[in-house]
This record gives C-alpha cells, sequence and structure tokens, in this order.
C-alpha cells in the first residue's frame, strides 16, 4: 500500500488536503470514487472540528519488541472478530461496551438486573457467567502477548473478515511469480505474502521460506496485525495460526480416535515425548505440534514454548479426555 511510504502524521494531512479541496473546480476532473472519498474526508475533517468523529475503522500497528499487548476476541453465531488494546483495562472496556450494547440478550432472567452495572468487570461477569459458560453460543479471551521481533508498522483493517470463496479465487488468480535473479530466488506472491522455495546448496536442503511483511492489509491480516497461516508438508500440518483447531498428524488422528481412554492417555504421553504433540504450560491440554497457542477447553490461549524447551520441566498431570473436533 502507498500509504505505508508516509507517517501517520502525513497521512492525516493528506485526508484534511483531500477534504479541502473536494468543493474545489480540481476535485471535477477525479473520477466518481476519488469525489467521493474526498466528500468523505471533508466531511470527517467537519465532524473532527465539531468533536463527532466516527467510530474509527482502521488502525496503524507498529509493534516493539518487549512490549506487551492484551487482545480481545469477542464471538458469537454471527461474528468473531479480535482486536489490540494498549492496556488489559482497555480491553475490558471495550469488552463491557460491547455487553452493555447486548443486554437484551438477558431480558427475563431473575438474577440479572434490569440495567448493566457501571462496573466493567461486574458486567462482563453477570454477561457471561463467572465462568464464561452462561452464553453457550457466544464468549470472549482477552489475553496479554509479548512482542517477540521487530516489525514495521502497518495499517490493518479493525473489521477482519478472511476473503470468501470468489474473492479468494480472485486473489489466487492475480498470483504472481518472479523469476530467480541476481538479487534472491525464485518467488510467487499472493495477496501480498512471499513464498520462496529453492534449493539451499550451502545447508543442503530444499527450502521454503514465507514472508508476511508485505501481506494485503485489506484481506489477509487480522486487527492484531497477524496473518492466519497454515504450512503443510504432504498430508502433515506442521505449522497453524488459524482460527480454527490445528490438525494432529494423520496417523495419530487415527490413533486417538480408535483408543479408550486408558490407551489415549499413553498414547498422548507418547506423543508428547515424541514432538508430535505438546503441552500446554499453563493448563497441561495436549495440544498438536502444529498448533501455535494453547487450543484447550480452558481458552488459556498460552502461546507454545519455543523449540527445545523441555516439556520434562513440567508437574505431571492427568492427562484430560480429548473432546471435540481434534
Amino acid at each position: 500500500m502507498i500509504a505505508e511510504r508516509f507517517s501517520p502524521s502525513e497521512i492525516d494531512a493528506l485526508v484534511r488536503i483531500a477534504g479541502t479541496l473536494a468543493d474545489s473546480p480540481a476535485a471535477a476532473g477525479l473520477s466518481r470514487p476519488y469525489r467521493e472519498l474526498a466528500a468523505r474526508a471533508r466531511t470527517e475533517v467537519l465532524a473532527q472540528a465539531t468533536g463527532h468523529p466516527s467510530p474509527a475503522v482502521s488502525a496503524l500497528l507498529g509493534p516493539r519488541p518487549g512490549e506487551r499487548v492484551w487482545l480481545l476476541r469477542i464471538w458469537n453465531r454471527h461474528n468473531d472478530s479480535t482486536a489490540p488494546y494498549a492496556t488489559e483495562a482497555a480491553g475490558l472496556a471495550e469488552l463491557a461496551t460491547h455487553v452493555r450494547g447486548n443486554w437484551e440478550n438477558l431480558y427475563g432472567r431473575e438474577d440479572v438486573p434490569e440495567h448493566p452495572p457501571a462496573d466493567d468487570a461486574e458486567a462482563v461477569e453477570l454477561y457471561y457467567g463467572a465462568d464464561r459458560d452462561g452464553r453457550p453460543d457466544e464468549g470472549y479471551e482477552l489475553f496479554g502477548e509479548s512482542v517477540g521481533q521487530l516489525r514495521r508498522s502497518r495499517i490493518v483493517s479493525l473489521s477482519f473478515a478472511f476473503p470468501d470463496d470468489a474473492e479468494a479465487r480472485i486473489l489466487n488468480r492475480n498470483a504472481v511469480f518472479y523469476a530467480a535473479d541476481d538479487n534472491g530466488p525464485q518467488c510467487i506472491e499472493v495477496a501480498g505474502v512471499l513464498v520462496f522455495g529453492y534449493l539451499d546448496a550451502e545447508d543442503g536442503v530444499v527450502r521454503v521460506s514465507v514472508h508476511l511483511d508485505t501481506a494485503d492489509p485489506d484481506h489477509i491480516v487480522r486487527p492484531d496485525g497477524s496473518v492466519p497461516l497454515r504450512v503443510v508438508v504432504e498430508d502433515t500440518v506442521v505449522l497453524d495460526s488459524s482460527s480454527e483447531r490445528a490438525p494432529h498428524p494423520p496417523v495419530l488422528e487415527e490413533l486417538l480416535a480408535a483408543a479408550d481412554p486408558e490407551q489415549e492417555a499413553s498414547i498422548v504421553a507418547a506423543a508428547v515425548s515424541a514432538g508430535l504433540m505438546w503441552r500446554c504450560p499453563t493448563c497441561r491440554w495436549p495440544n498438536p505440534r502444529a498448533a501455535t497457542g494453547c487450543e484447550g477447553p480452558a481458552g488459556c490461549r498460552a502461546v507454545r514454548k519455543p523449540t527445545g524447551s523441555p516439556q520434562a520441566a513440567l508437574p505431571p498431570a492427568p492427562v484430560p479426555a480429548l473432546d471435540g473436533p481434534r
């Protein structure tokens, strides 16, 4: 995006310039979409001047290593959205606003007041239940994440929806292949994602490298700045950061499906030792190797420990039953 070449203050200035020129003769030469955009810029400038700006629809993310951000995920039968917040309190306040806007869902329950309480935490607990099980068709997660590495800033949409089948087909057909040259190996670009595949003579391997920094923010970048990614080698998923549950390797899946509870415990223990599964350091749930975060029913969302972290250092615990999709 060309906007990535400008700072936030420069983008703000460009919007104001467009708003100023919206009613000028120069705007008459613009195409209809651009004239409408300029008129919208003028409306926003005037709205901000009167103290009534429109709700934000995008944000500039610029993570720095060591910083901690809070991610709020809210889902129901019709929507599933995630947004970043600077503090836990800010995320809780947004969640409470969502709860108060849907308080009518609780009408008729004797244990719930007619109007939501002023305290954010109390309102959230009354709506979702103390154990978050009061609303079976909806829920939330509010968890902190530490920024692990420096990434460039980018503008992202706050209302993320992965492309549907028709839109994905268009993006796939617009993929571009770049032949190898003196500056680097060959790669294919799909929706801004660069996928390199080449022979690495130095290490003696076939290397596949995925670069997400240039991912298209209008289509595949989530509000937290991440890209849903699934990497498959042959039939095995080796990495999965999507919102769906990461699948087990096929053979392990068949073993778990056919096992009774006692056999399942032994299979899980062996799979963890072999690196085919990893155990959550917080809730001890056994997760598929490809999962980047805990998928256990407790919703702790703990991040997988880096490769090489000793699983044996965790205290022993009974293996929970792997109910639901695997």
